[in-house]
């Protein structure tokens, strides 16, 4: 269960994605930023699909836009690991 602090901060976060993804497109390395935010909250939530779906787009979009080895895609790496470990 959400707290009213984290459908808030969802709320939020997902508002910055949202605005990103219409302005900087999905891509960018601040939407992906922002996908990767929503991605741990939902995560600290406990709904582990969304926050796997939400990691796992990360990981792909800033695998072909910055490459395996950029330190962003390796904390996508990172996150996407830590998620599988809790479940």
């Amino acid at each position: 269960q959400a707290t009213g602090r984290q459908q808030e901060a969802e709320a939020l976060h997902r508002r910055a994605l949202e605005g990103r993804e219409r302005t900087l497109g999905p891509d960018h390395p601040h939407t992906l930023a922002s996908c990767n935010n929503v991605a741990n909250l939902m995560q600290a939530m406990g709904q582990y699909e969304d926050a796997e779906a939400l990691h796992r787009r990360a990981l792909k979009a800033r695998e072909e836009t910055v490459g395996p080895s950029h330190a962003s895609t390796l904390a996508s790496l990172t996150n996407l690991a830590n998620l599988l470990r809790l479940q």
